[in-house]
């Protein structure tokens, strides 16, 4: 679609004037001409205008820092559709993705903030939501912690890669709507876990499915817990573990709750979940393996929407 220079100050806000300023002093944008000379802009230049409006207002950019930023994130796109397009020529989806992967790790460790945004929204525009979340941004993650414990990367970078992921995988709870059909859910890592990585990963997926799912994260003391599942009225408790040292005192959390919440379903995921004695092994869910999260979903979940 098409725009005059009049309609796209109304639209965006933007006095005509600073507008032909933008375009002439600082080259922000390039307007098409038309054969008497009159300027048309195009949805992009409207992106750029409404992205320069967005930094000079909101944020307290000068308009030449805008601009300069603008370009960064522009030359960015460019770069990445064509190490798509070329990756793609030479290999397939899965080196493609991995090529994803090693390029953000590298602008999250170098702190380039709006870089890695702009990286990441045009992924998901590529890849779509399922490779994003689940093959590259949680990739992002784990590679994160690995070079951290390898002694390649600093605590600072582990910390600032692993919040950048967790608060943009946060961000889609609020879009996914809520089936009231499919029950209460409480996520936690238990005292003593403040890995939660797999936790994150399974809420995202019982969120998609419309579970209304509370979120507690890493290192969950248990004060309070079994007054929140009631008060909450939780059907479903998803641990999360990679420390297999704190599965017993797990287990001990888990059977005090189900002494005031004998109706309560548990599932249980991660590395710290190793030769599971019964009964609790049956509540085992196998880390990343979505086929075996839907099946669990339909047998385990479904069936307890139908309860109340």
């Amino acid at each position: 679609m098409m725009y005059t220079i009049r309609q796209a100050s109304t639209l965006l806000g933007i006095p005509a004037v600073t507008i032909r300023a933008w375009e002439t002093r600082y080259e922000a944008i390039k307007p098409i001409r038309t054969e008497t000379g009159y300027r048309l802009f195009d949805d992009k230049n409207m992106e750029d205008l409404r992205f320069l409006k967005n930094q000079t207002d909101e944020k307290g950019m000068t308009i030449s820092q805008a601009v300069r930023l603008l370009k960064e994130q522009q030359l960015l796109r460019e770069r990445m559709l064509e190490a798509k397009t070329e990756t793609h020529a030479k290999v397939g989806a899965e080196e493609a993705h991995q090529e994803m992967v090693e390029r953000l790790y590298n602008t999250l460790c170098n702190f380039r903030t709006e870089q890695a945004k702009t990286m990441v929204d045009l992924g998901f525009s590529m890849y779509g939501y399922d490779i994003m979340i689940y093959q590259i941004l949680f990739s992002v993650m784990i590679k994160a912690g690995t070079e951290w414990e390898e002694g390649r990367a600093s605590v600072a970078q582990e910390h600032f890669i692993t919040q950048f992921v967790i608060q943009r995988c946060l961000s889609f709870f609020q879009l996914f709507p809520i089936d009231n059909r499919v029950p209460r859910m409480l996520a936690l890592c238990p005292s003593g876990e403040h890995h939660q990585a797999g936790l994150l990963l399974f809420s995202l997926f019982l969120r998609k499915k419309g579970a209304d799912v509370l979120y507690l994260g890493p290192d969950t003391p248990e004060d309070g817990i079994a007054e929140l599942i009631k008060s909450q009225q939780i059907r479903v408790l998803c641990i999360s573990l990679t420390d297999a040292n704190l599965m017993e005192p797990t287990f001990a959390f888990i059977k005090r709750l189900l002494v005031h919440h004998a109706d309560l379903q548990v599932v249980l995921g991660g590395q710290g979940f190793k030769n599971v004695p019964e009964p609790y092994s049956d509540w085992v869910l196998p880390n990343g393996n979505q086929e075996e999260w839907e099946r669990w979903f339909k047998d385990k979940v479904l069936g307890l929407s139908f309860q109340f």
